[in-house]
C-alpha cells in the first residue's frame, strides 16, 4: 500500500511539470511573439482587432476572411482559450547582408545597417552636410539601450519660418524593416542632390523636413545590434512586447494625459506635439498598400473630412508608384483604401496623429515581404523614391497664410475651421512665432473660419486648385477694442491688459494731434502724452500695477475714453 501511495504521490508531483514542458503545446514559448493564420467571420474580425496584433486580412468570401496574427507570448494561453482554429506560419528568413560602416551602407545601398551603422550614418550625414541637417533625438533610451532619431532636413535648421512641416518614420513593427532601408536612402539621396535637383532643392527650401528612419530599434535588433531578420529574429513587438500601432490614445476617445503610455509612444506624442506637423505617412511592410483614416472606422461608419483629398493623393502615390512597376503597389485593387474598409485597428499612430494632432498622417505598406532579400532591395528603391519626393510636395498645395493682429500686427494663434466641412478635429491651427498656417485640401471653393481668443472671428471664402496653392493671409481685428471687424473707431488702444508700452492708433479724418492724459483711481493725472493720427507708442512701464483712466482730448473737449489694465 506504501508502494501505490508513492507511486501516485511522484505522479501527482511531476503531472504539473509535464504540462509546462509538453511539446503538445502550439506556441514556442521561448518565443516572444508568434505569427499565425486562420479564418474568421466579419464579427469575429471585428472582435479579435481589440485584443491582437492583426497584421493583415484578406477577403475570402462574403463572411470570411483569411486573417494573419501576431500573438504575443503574454497572450498565447489567452488566444488558445478562444479555440479558434489556426496554423502557426513559420516564417523564411530572408537572405539578408548587413553594413558594418557608413561606406559600406552607402557604396552600393545592397544591404541592412547594423545598428551601430544606423548610429554612424545618421551623424555622418549631419556632419557632412551641416548647413541643411541635424540629428535630433525623439527617444534617448529605449528599455533596450537604442536610440530613437530623426534628420531635420531644411535649408534654415534654425527657424522654420513660413514653412509646413512634413514628417516620414518607418518600422515601428521592428521585423518591417525596408522602410528603414529606403528612409536611410532617402535622406542621403536628399542631402547629396541638393545643389543639382531642382525638386529636392524645392522641398529643402520650403519644407520643415524631418525623418526618422527606424521607430523601433528594439525589435529591429530584438536579439543583436549586429543582425535583423524576419520575425521571431526582429519582433514586430517592441521589447517590453508591446505593439506600438496598438498603443496610441483612440481616436473619437478622450484621454488622460497622465495615462502612461510605452516610452516609443510617449516620445513620439511628445515630438509631434512640439513640431505641428502639416503632413506624416509612416511605413510599414507584408503588403503594398496606401492605407488613409481611418483605422478605428469604416467608411461606412464614418469617413474622414477630407477623404476625397486623401483618395486623390494616395491615388498620385500609387499611380507614381505603377509608372515603376505596374504590378507593384496593387493590394485592395489598386493599392489605395481607407484603413477600416481594410481591417479595423484601435490605438494606431496613424489616428492618434490626425485625431489629436490635427495633422494629415497615412500608413503606406511598402513590401508584400516584411523583410526583403538584400539583392532585391534596390527594386523598391526605384518603385518608391520619385513617389515619395512628391508627397513631400502635396504639404505645399491647398490653402495657406499667415495670422496676425489687425492693430499691432503680430502673429496670432489661431483656429482655422472651413465651414461645412470639417469635423473630427480635421481643422488646423496657425502657430507660432510666425502664425502660419497650413491647409492640404482637395480643389474647390470653401468657406474658412478664423478664430482666436480675444479676437473677432473672421469667415473668408478661398478657392483652391489641386496641385497648386492659394495664399490667404488674415488679420483679426481684438475684441477688446470695443469693435467689431465691420466699425472703424477714433482710436484703438492695444493691448489691454499691458504690462508696459501702448500702442494707441489714431483713425481719425482729418489728420491731427490730440492730447492723451492718463489717470490713477484718485483722480491724479500720472501720464500725458501728445499724440499724432497713425500710430503712437507710449511707456508706461514705470507706472505701479493697477486700472487707469485715458482720456483723449481734442482741445478742451472730450472725444474718447477708457480703462486700462497696467500688469
Amino acid at each position: 500500500m506504501k508502494k501505490v501511495l508513492f507511486f501516485f504521490t511522484i505522479l501527482a508531483i511531476s503531472l504539473p511539470i509535464v504540462a509546462q514542458t509538453s511539446p503538445s503545446h502550439p506556441f514556442n514559448t521561448d518565443w516572444p511573439e508568434t505569427y499565425i493564420e486562420t479564418n474568421l467571420s466579419k464579427k469575429q474580425l471585428k472582435d479579435i482587432c481589440k485584443d491582437y496584433s492583426v497584421d493583415k486580412v484578406r477577403q475570402d468570401g462574403d463572411d470570411c476572411y483569411h486573417v494573419m496574427l501576431c500573438i504575443g507570448r503574454k497572450d498565447y494561453n489567452r488566444f488558445l482559450s478562444l479555440g479558434i482554429p489556426f496554423t502557426i506560419i513559420s516564417g523564411t528568413k530572408a537572405n539578408v547582408k548587413m553594413a558594418h560602416s557608413y561606406e559600406q551602407l552607402t557604396s552600393s545601398w545592397n544591404r541592412y545597417p547594423t545598428y551601430g551603422t544606423y548610429l554612424a550614418t545618421m551623424d555622418t550625414f549631419q556632419s557632412k552636410f551641416p548647413d541643411i541637417c541635424s540629428v535630433e533625438t525623439i527617444l534617448d533610451h529605449t528599455s533596450a539601450n537604442h536610440k530613437i532619431l530623426a534628420a531635420h532636413i531644411s535649408n534654415n535648421l534654425q527657424n522654420r519660418g513660413n514653412k509646413p512641416a512634413f514628417f516620414y518614420t518607418s518600422t515601428m513593427h521592428g521585423d518591417e524593416p525596408v522602410g528603414y532601408y529606403i528612409l536611410l536612402r532617402f535622406i542621403d539621396y536628399l542631402l547629396n542632390n541638393y545643389n543639382s535637383d531642382p525638386q529636392v532643392q524645392n522641398i529643402i527650401n520650403n519644407v520643415d523636413l524631418w525623418i526618422c528612419p527606424l521607430e523601433n530599434p528594439d525589435g529591429t535588433y530584438r536579439n543583436h545590434n549586429d543582425s535583423l531578420n524576419a520575425s521571431p529574429y526582429s519582433t514586430r513587438y517592441n521589447y517590453s512586447e508591446v505593439d506600438l500601432n496598438r498603443s496610441y490614445p483612440f481616436a473619437g476617445e478622450d484621454y488622460n494625459e497622465n495615462e502612461t503610455f510605452p516610452d516609443e509612444v510617449q516620445a513620439m506624442m511628445n515630438f509631434g506635439q512640439e513640431r505641428h506637423f502639416t503632413m506624416s505617412a509612416n511605413f510599414h511592410g507584408g503588403a503594398e498598400l496606401y492605407n488613409y483614416p481611418w483605422d478605428i472606422w469604416d467608411s461606412n461608419e464614418k469617413t474622414h473630412a477630407d477623404d476625397s483629398w486623401w483618395q486623390h493623393i494616395g491615388n498620385n502615390f500609387a499611380n507614381t508608384c505603377h509608372s515603376q512597376n505596374y504590378w507593384y503597389m496593387q493590394d485592395m485593387y489598386g493599392g489605395v483604401t481607407e484603413g477600416g474598409d481594410w481591417y479595423s485597428i484601435t490605438g494606431s499612430r496613424q489616428d492618434y496623429f490626425n485625431y489629436f494632432l490635427n495633422c494629415r498622417e497615412v500608413t503606406i505598406e511598402i513590401s508584400s515581404d516584411k523583410v526583403v532579400s538584400y539583392n532585391n532591395l534596390y527594386k523598391y528603391w526605384n518603385y518608391l523614391r520619385q513617389a515619395l519626393l512628391d508627397y513631400i510636395e502635396e504639404s505645399l498645395n491647398g490653402f495657406r497664410g499667415i495670422v496676425t493682429d489687425s492693430i499691432t500686427g503680430m502673429p496670432v494663434e489661431a483656429k482655422v475651421f472651413i465651414n461645412n466641412h470639417d469635423y473630427d478635429n480635421s481643422h488646423v491651427y496657425s502657430q507660432l512665432p510666425d502664425g502660419n498656417y497650413h491647409r492640404p485640401i482637395k480643389g474647390g471653393t470653401y468657406s474658412v473660419t478664423f478664430s482666436a481668443e480675444n479676437y473677432y472671428p473672421k469667415t473668408v471664402n478661398v478657392t483652391v486648385t489641386d496641385g497648386q496653392c492659394t495664399v490667404k493671409d488674415v488679420k483679426l481685428v481684438p475684441t477688446n477694442i470695443g469693435i467689431n471687424e465691420n466699425q472703424v473707431p477714433a482710436f484703438v488702444i492695444h493691448p489691454n491688459p499691458t504690462h508696459g508700452f501702448l500702442y494707441i492708433t489714431s483713425m481719425a479724418r482729418p489728420p491731427k494731434q490730440f492730447n492723451f492724459i492718463m489717470y490713477n483711481n484718485l483722480g491724479g493725472i500720472v501720464h500725458q502724452a501728445k499724440v499724432e493720427s497713425g500710430t503712437s507708442t507710449l511707456n508706461i512701464s514705470p507706472l505701479a500695477v493697477g486700472t487707469y483712466i485715458i482720456r483723449i482730448m481734442d482741445g478742451s473737449q472730450e472725444i474718447y475714453q477708457t480703462k486700462i489694465v497696467k500688469r
